[in-house]
């Protein structure tokens, strides 16, 4: 079935109908040769007539077709240049057959041709829509079958005449089979640069890509770096902030003292987020080192629920952890389990006011292995639907006013999500809009050493 709104169908009708003036010169070709071989003017002129009138009416019936916008119209428009393109191959078949019966030798020779010629027509033009091709093409195919089974006759035209006639279809065909080479040459020739063209477009992409994945191997290298050496003179104003307060506090200026504890918290709070900077950049430039062995996992889970107990504290907030008597050994990174811990409970209580942050940790069997499956649960305000796929982005903060006010720099989830990943694990969330969230991290109970190497490879490319 031809579908008229299809743009290969659209581009064969385009084709055809801009082909009308060379199907009209070897038409002329044709009714000339068609004179010589039945030796009769008129019966040459008569063809001609024919082949211009069908010609210049499915052409006419071509314009419609493209011009029209509607769908209807168009299917209906489309219809009839078909049956145009259709009754044009017919006449051109009927003088065919014509010429094959009552023409002699040359009259066969040349009725062969101009079927050819109508055959090779239709794929030279319309071989963008097979099913249009194809009604056009059946007439001709029809007469090249038809024609061996008629009664072979002598022509009336003599000789010379009957040469001249032949002649002219095998100019006709020869035109048609060169201007299809033609055709061929300059689609192999666009495939060839369109190829071309492709290849080096890919060249080129991989060239960025690996451009782009040395600039940000590099940037997180320098970052890397740089938090490393901004950590040694932090560390010193901490201690010497430290030692002020207790300098302060001997000599009962209490004032100075809280000046030394702000400077304190301000440090302590900027080396934080370089931790977290470090950590960022250590798994994208492939740096993070891991030390898998025993695990406290109560143990850590206490030491990050005090690290955060004033916060919850200040908030209102009360902190609830349950640990299956299974799940309380691991064999893992503790450095690393324990910043995901951290960084799941920070982010619990700094969106969470009045309510309650429930840590719980299981043991699951998946694939004949075991996981640790640590859940982190609060009844803050949530997240919405259409913010789930933010809110792993790294530098993302989905409540900007309350991160402003609580701190942050939007690291903390998606540093998670890595560690996860670089443990051969994997961190998930479930949320709704001021019910609360449930951030569960997943990773293997037992963990081989090659295991982690191996998976940090992956997360750093």
């Amino acid at each position: 079935m031809i579908k008229f709104q299809d743009l290969g169908t659209l581009a064969a009708a385009r084709a055809h109908v801009s082909s009308m003036r060379w199907r009209m010169a070897v038409g002329t070709l044709f009714a000339l040769g068609a004179s010589f071989v039945l030796d009769s003017f008129a019966a040459g002129f008569s063809w001609f007539l024919a082949v211009m009138l069908s010609t210049g009416f499915d052409a006419m019936l071509g314009h419609s077709y493209l011009d029209v916008r509607g769908t209807r119209e168009r299917s209906t428009s489309g219809v009839l240049f078909v049956w145009g393109c259709a009754f044009s191959v017919m006449i051109t078949a009927g003088m065919t057959l014509y010429l094959a019966a009552a023409g002699g030798g040359p009259g066969r020779v040349l009725g062969a041709l101009m079927a050819a010629s109508a055959f090779v027509s239709a794929m030279l033009f319309l071989f963008r829509s097979p099913a249009f091709m194809m009604i056009s093409a059946a007439p001709a195919a029809v007469c090249l079958l038809v024609m061996p089974f008629l009664p072979f006759l002598p022509g009336p035209a003599d000789a010379l005449m009957g040469a001249l006639g032949a002649g002219c279809g095998v100019a006709g065909f020869f035109a048609y089979v060169l201007r299809a080479a033609y055709y061929n040459t300059n689609m192999v020739n666009g495939l060839r640069l369109a190829n071309a063209q492709a290849k080096e477009r890919q060249t080129e992409a991989e060239v960025k890509r690996a451009e782009a994945e040395a600039a940000n191997r590099a940037k997180s290298e320098f970052l890397a770096v740089m938090t490393h050496e901004l950590r040694t003179p932090l560390n010193a104003v901490i201690g010497y902030a430290e030692i002020i307060e207790e300098d302060m506090n001997a000599e009962g200026r209490a004032e100075l003292a809280g000046d030394a504890v702000r400077i304190t918290n301000s440090a302590r709070h900027l080396l934080k987020l370089i931790d977290q900077i470090l950590s960022m950049a250590s798994i994208d430039a492939g740096q993070a080192e891991f030390s898998p062995r025993d695990v406290d996992v109560r143990k850590l889970i206490d030491h990050a629920v005090k690290a955060v107990q004033d916060d919850a504290n200040i908030g209102g907030n009360r902190i609830s952890v349950r640990v299956a008597p299974d799940a309380e050994r691991a064999f893992s990174d503790p450095d690393k389990l324990a910043i995901c811990i951290a960084a799941l409970l920070s982010n619990a209580v700094k969106f969470t006011s009045n309510g309650l942050i429930a840590v719980t940790v299981e043991r699951t069997q998946q694939e004949n292995r075991a996981w640790l499956s640590l859940a982190v649960s609060d009844t803050g305000i949530g997240i919405a639907a259409e913010d789930m796929a933010r809110v792993f982005a790294p530098f993302t903060q989905i409540d900007g006013s309350a991160t402003r006010a609580k701190g942050g720099i939007g690291l903390g989830l998606s540093i998670v999500q890595r560690m996860a990943r670089a443990l051969g694990g994997e961190l998930t969330v479930t949320s709704e809009i001021g019910v609360g969230s449930t951030f569960t991290l997943l990773t293997p109970q037992l963990l081989a050493p090659v295991e982690l190497a191996s998976e940090l490879e992956r997360v750093a490319a």
